[in-house]
């Protein structure tokens, strides 16, 4: 499936990257529009194997990451209010079902269901002095309901989680980097830089392997997360790509002082001297 019929997202791919820009209207609403959009989003990536690897969401807009959901779908939800939970519940949860990796970079205003979709990504990043986060649900009168709840929980705690969703207050940056919501809040002119080292290192990783450390991560229970990953390492093995990547790791000097005082390079080097 193309992406020219987007009218709210922008997609650049290159390589192994894909680059989302979200760019609708003042507010960058989450209206049908939007929403019919990141479905489309979903399948394209779904499609595109191993062709994408990391998948980033940014905003073109400098003051609105997503407002929120439009208030007419909340109100027109009405008539069948399970069935319209639901859908949008489909659609953030789609993301999380991915195998390629997602990276939010929050640089303005989020809130309600455009926080929804943010924690169903899988790792987020605020910039410093620009981005705000609210769950605003509970302020106009509903609870929120797209997965928020059982996110926030597991990524805050009880109590915090209760605070955001109850509270519907604006947490900056450095509180949302404290209470567990972003990996990181980083500084406005290293953001930048930061995020595409990171996404590069990340986009070297096969799309099977990276969708074997998430499923890994989503198992119920330790037990269970155990035997995924020993299904898993031997699937990795068994692609025979592994063994001649540690050879090489070696000749470059791995397991050596030398060598290993400089991993993170080390590392990153081995897939210019050979396949991944």
């Amino acid at each position: 499936m193309g992406l020219d019929s987007l009218t709210t997202l922008a997609v650049a791919h290159d390589g192994p990257v894909a680059r989302v820009l979200i760019d609708h209207g003042e507010l960058n609403l989450m209206d049908a529009a939007m929403m019919g959009d990141l479905w489309r989003l979903v399948k394209w990536l779904r499609a595109a194997g191993d062709q994408v690897r990391v998948v980033v969401l940014e905003s073109a807009n400098p003051e609105f990451f997503i407002a929120h959901v439009d208030l007419a779908l909340l109100q027109a939800s009405a008539e069948d209010p399970e069935a319209a939970v639901g859908s949008f519940q489909d659609l953030v949860g789609a993301f999380r079902a991915l195998d390629q990796v997602t990276v939010g970079v929050v640089a303005g205003r989020v809130a309600g269901g455009g926080m929804e979709l943010l924690v169903n990504l899988d790792l987020r990043f605020a910039v410093t002095d620009r981005a705000v986060f609210n769950q605003i649900e509970t302020g106009i009168g509903v609870i929120p309901a797209g997965s928020g709840p059982q996110h926030l929980h597991r990524l805050l705690g009880r109590g915090r989680a209760l605070e955001i969703m109850l509270a519907h207050d604006d947490l900056d940056a450095a509180l949302a980097e404290r209470y567990g919501l972003v990996n990181r809040a980083l500084d406005a002119g290293d953001a930048a830089a930061f995020v595409d080292r990171l996404v590069g290192r990340i986009a070297t990783v096969p799309l099977a392997d990276i969708a074997a450390i998430k499923a890994a991560l989503a198992a119920p229970n330790v037990d269970t997360g155990l035997a995924v990953e020993r299904s898993a390492f031997a699937e990795v093995l068994g692609r025979g790509a592994a063994l001649p990547k540690m050879q090489r790791f070696l000749a470059a000097g791995g397991q050596t002082p030398t060598g290993e005082r400089r991993l993170a390079d080390l590392v990153a080097g081995l897939d210019a001297t050979g396949p991944a």
